[in-house]
């Protein structure tokens, strides 16, 4: 093992869109801090306002920069939505676009 290696991280971050389905007592600043402390996670930002619903449910779409634990795709994307769907208050992760690029499985919009 060369001695730079040591140095250089394994694998390249990525950057995906997702869109958050929430419940409607969730503290938005709260629950960005709480994917930011996920393990793997570099950077959280906000696209759009927080679209809210007659129900109280919300609509909240964020961009976050990531380390992936895989080169698979599906799989990374999975790991990512997982931890963050365990977070209280989110009901669904949709994923949007994954390294600027739209994304779907089989046609889809894949959602977690």
């Amino acid at each position: 093992m060369s001695s730079d290696s040591l140095y250089k991280l394994k694998r390249k971050l990525v950057s995906s869109v997702v869109t958050l389905k929430l419940e409607n007592q969730t503290h938005v600043p709260d629950l960005a801090t709480k994917i930011r402390i996920l393990s793997g996670v570099a950077v959280v930002g906000q696209k759009d306002k927080v679209a809210r619903f007659m129900d109280g449910d919300a609509l909240l779409t964020l961009s976050i920069k990531y380390l992936p634990v895989t080169d698979e795709i599906y799989k990374s994307l999975k790991e990512l939505s997982e931890q963050i769907k365990r977070l209280p208050g989110v009901k669904s992760v949709a994923v949007v676009s994954f390294n600027k690029r739209k994304i779907t499985m089989s046609g889809r919009k894949i959602i977690f």
